[in-house]
């Protein structure tokens, strides 16, 4: 490799221009020439200071030492750092379209909505994509307002459900705590040993310090009487649960033969034998409540009907 010509490296042929006549080569002599003419300002010191850093010799330069026009100013600034070559990996991907795209026109045109062109261009690809965004974008809000409108219809139900349910459930919570047990006598009376609220507190008075040990999910009629009256219970099935819950908590801390295991199992007997009653008569209350929203919307109707 000689050091006279421009370019020559592996694999690339030699093109026999020397880099003195770069300028000449490429026609761009006239623009040389202008350089050359070109006086830069007296104030471009503090320029060629940024360039030069704390160098002392510039600073203590005389006026005339300094480069005065803008070839004298590059002189010496080395151009002859060689080309470094692109990664094939990076030329591959320079010439491959982006995975997906169809063949055709890439670009076109776009006016605005007044007709005029606006000189750019947009990439059919990115305008269906737009137009797709926007598309599910709507889609999204219209279902959003669906599920928004069903969860209220929902919430509703729940709370009328839940109304009804307070009527009936109230007797039956009464029913279950009116029963009471020989075995288990409270001031000289037969009781229910399931009324009494169970905390931590009430475990430690009763001599039971160790219950929630055992027990993680606390469940009593006292506490379901309460949820009763507050309109917690918006279906049957939730009451079966905390009763359920309630004789499986017993039958946990009591073994079996006790007298709280197998008064649990016959109160669960008890509540299971009612429940075919009351459940028939949540249903055809919430039969009721649906034939008579039909008759309301179909009067709106024929109210609509004769308004038109």
């Amino acid at each position: 490799m000689t050091s006279d010509v421009y370019l020559i490296r592996e694999n690339i042929e030699n093109d026999g221009i020397h880099y003195n006549n770069l300028m000449q080569e490429y026609q761009l002599d006239t623009y040389i020439e202008k350089m050359n003419t070109t006086q830069l300002p007296q104030t471009y010191h503090h320029l060629l200071r940024g360039v030069c850093g704390n160098n002392t010799n510039f600073v203590t330069a005389s006026a005339k030492d300094v480069k005065s026009h803008l070839v004298g100013l590059l002189d010496g600034v080395p151009f002859d750092r060689p080309i470094q070559p692109l990664p094939e990996n990076l030329l591959r991907a320079a010439f491959q379209l982006p995975a997906g795209s169809k063949p055709g026109m890439l670009v076109q045109r776009f006016k605005e909505k007044d007709g005029k062109n606006t000189g750019t261009v947009r990439s059919p690809t990115s305008q269906a994509a737009t137009s797709d965004i926007k598309a599910s974008s709507t889609s999204e809000k219209v279902k959003g307002k669906n599920e928004d409108k069903k969860e209220k219809k929902r919430r509703k139900r729940e709370r009328e459900d839940a109304t009804m349910l307070q009527k009936i459930l109230a007797s039956l919570i009464l029913e279950l705590r009116d029963v009471t047990w020989t075995k288990w006598i409270v001031h000289g009376k037969p009781s229910n040993p399931f009324i009494q609220k169970i905390t931590r507190d009430n475990c430690k008075r009763l001599g039971v310090p160790t219950y929630f040990e055992y027990v993680k999910e606390p469940m009593d009629l006292t506490r379901m009487k309460e949820k009763v009256e507050k309109a917690e219970y918006h279906k049957i099935d939730q009451f079966s649960h905390d009763v359920q819950q309630l004789v499986k908590n017993a039958t946990t801390f009591n073994r079996t033969g006790e007298p709280v295991h197998q008064m649990a199992l016959e109160l669960e007997q008890l509540y299971f034998s009612k429940l075919k009653t009351y459940r028939s008569t949540f249903e055809e209350l919430q039969q009721e409540r649906k034939k008579r929203k039909k008759e309301e919307k179909k009067k709106k109707k024929e109210k609509k009907k004769k308004g038109e």
